[in-house]
């Protein structure tokens, strides 16, 4: 295939061919012009031989193809027209045209196919980056409630000058990290640092913490509830319970 695509580089070869034929009257000779090459873009000859060829056919020479034009060569001057007009309409030429069009490109297929892959790695580089990104607000909210610290203060603005706990280690957080300075800066729907998303990221953390009890317990061959002190509540008395 490789030496293919560079026969087709070079082009077919368009020598001086010195075709003389008289006339059946002869009166005058036929001669081979060299017009015919400009004409018919798949024409080539052979100095050597002194014939015409067809560059497709010679380059994806099959069983079908005709053999005055990939072994013998043409030098009938005086039906030159006819024979190239019924070798143009001839299925392997018109086959073998397609073939020296189609090679060395890539095919349509392949150019979707890749076209697939880039869009896949794309976003899938940008799904990597979003996790990240929430792992970090994530963290800064495990930060807070290990130590049992505030997330939020009365002003969240961004020029605010109290802004609380989480805003600052968020703050403090981008401030080494690249990922993380860019997407506060640049995202225009989802900064993670709103009340809203805070709720909600409390609630998947809950969602998830749930489900990993549950786990545990159902694994466990052993459970056991533990109640502490009665805390009084109006109109109630309140007991935790926590199994372990």
């Amino acid at each position: 295939m490789a030496e293919k695509i560079r026969v087709k580089e070079l082009g077919p070869d368009k020598p001086e061919i010195k075709i003389t034929q008289p006339t059946k009257e002869k009166t005058y000779n036929r001669t081979f012009s060299s017009n015919w090459f400009e004409r018919k873009s798949w024409l080539t000859g052979c100095g050597t031989a002194n014939a015409l060829f067809c560059f497709p056919c010679i380059l994806f020479k099959n069983d079908k193809c005709d053999p005055t034009w990939t072994e013998s060569g043409q030098t009938d001057l005086k039906h030159l027209s006819e024979h190239v007009k019924k070798h143009e309409r001839s299925r392997a030429h018109m086959e073998n045209c397609v073939k020296l069009a189609m090679v060395g490109r890539v095919s349509i297929a392949t150019q979707l196919d890749d076209g697939h892959r880039i869009a896949v790695r794309r976003h899938n580089e940008e799904v990597d980056k979003n996790r990240h990104v929430l792992s970090k607000l994530i963290d800064c909210i495990k930060f807070c409630g290990a130590f049992e610290l505030a997330l939020r203060g009365h002003d969240e603005s961004q020029c605010s000058d109290n802004p609380r706990i989480f805003r600052g280690l968020v703050d403090l957080l981008a401030s080494i990290d690249y990922d993380l300075r860019q997407h506060l800066d640049n995202a225009t729907v989802f900064k993670g640092t709103s009340k809203t998303v805070q709720n909600e990221l409390l609630d998947c953390m809950l969602a998830v913490l749930r489900e990993r009890i549950v786990e545990e317990v159902n694994a466990a061959q052993f459970v056991a509830n533990p109640a502490t002190t009665p805390i009084p509540y109006p109109s109630t008395w309140l007991r935790n319970l926590g199994p372990r």
